[in-house]
């Protein structure tokens, strides 16, 4: 697999591979903010990362960013055709840790991993798909055979309510307020869920001008969890989200008081 320009691939064969991308506009958020935190956790596991510069992408939940979001079920099926697992990693994410071994989170028949989002003032809950693993199988290539059957949906998610239709969640309404387990079906058994840290949300301040899916107050009483693996920076603007990511950043990597 090759890398694009101006992105080189860490390769270390026989491990896993970080799969992310960005458009024009997230690009700099990536590249400037949410890489350096992957090839972190690649470098500390031997995992090796593929980055692809999209072509487009959009802002919020508008088509051109619903149609970057779809990228991430081409490349997954390329990743996991060259590497024993991949792991999909939004751009909006920092990796702030790199001491645990995300592949143990899979039971020997699992294919799949994903953290359970819950939002109560939605009475939601479902997965999210800004952090996914998956192990090279069969099951997993047929799991995204039902994912690209369900079709990019429409409305705020368009990867991510393909993959609840193709594990038979109850999507709620058309917002997907309500969300919860639905029937389910062969792919859910095998389906693992990961520790809340591996997917959690960012917590800290924000108006409801700098959001877009839920309210801003919607974040008030999700669950929080000390230390995460990863923080991600979902539902925010561009502008918000690039201001949140780099304080963050620069709060971990400025030295201990003495």
């Amino acid at each position: 697999m090759s890398s694009p320009p101006g992105l080189p691939v860490q390769r270390a064969p026989g491990r896993g591979v970080i799969v992310t991308a960005a458009g024009p506009r997230m690009r700099p958020v990536l590249h400037d903010l949410a890489l350096p935190t992957f090839r972190r956790y690649a470098e500390a596991r031997g995992w090796s990362v593929v980055a692809e510069d999209l072509g487009a992408d959009g802002n919020g939940a508008d088509l051109g960013a619903q149609r970057a979001k779809w990228a991430k079920v081409r490349m997954l099926r390329r990743a996991l055709a060259e590497h024993p697992f991949a792991l999909w990693i939004d751009a909006d994410v920092l990796v702030l840790r790199t001491d645990d071994d995300i592949t143990t989170h899979l039971r020997p028949g699992d294919f799949q991993a994903l953290v359970l989002e819950q939002v109560p003032a939605e009475h939601r809950v479902n997965p999210n798909t800004g952090v996914w693993l998956l192990r090279a199988c069969p099951q997993a290539q047929a799991f995204f055979d039902t994912v690209e059957a369900a079709g990019s949906q429409p409305g705020p998610w368009a990867d991510q309510g393909a993959v609840l239709a193709a594990l038979g969640w109850d999507r709620g309404d058309a917002d997907y307020r309500w969300a919860r387990p639905g029937p389910g079906n062969a792919h859910t058994a095998r389906t693992a869920w990961l520790p809340p840290g591996w997917n959690t949300p960012y917590l800290g301040p924000r108006d409801d001008h700098e959001s877009f899916n839920s309210a801003a107050s919607s974040y008030a009483d999700r669950p929080r969890v000390d230390h995460p693996h990863a923080l991600h920076f979902m539902g925010m603007t561009l502008e918000a989200r690039h201001r949140a990511m780099a304080s963050v950043a620069a709060a971990r990597a400025a030295p201990e008081p003495a």
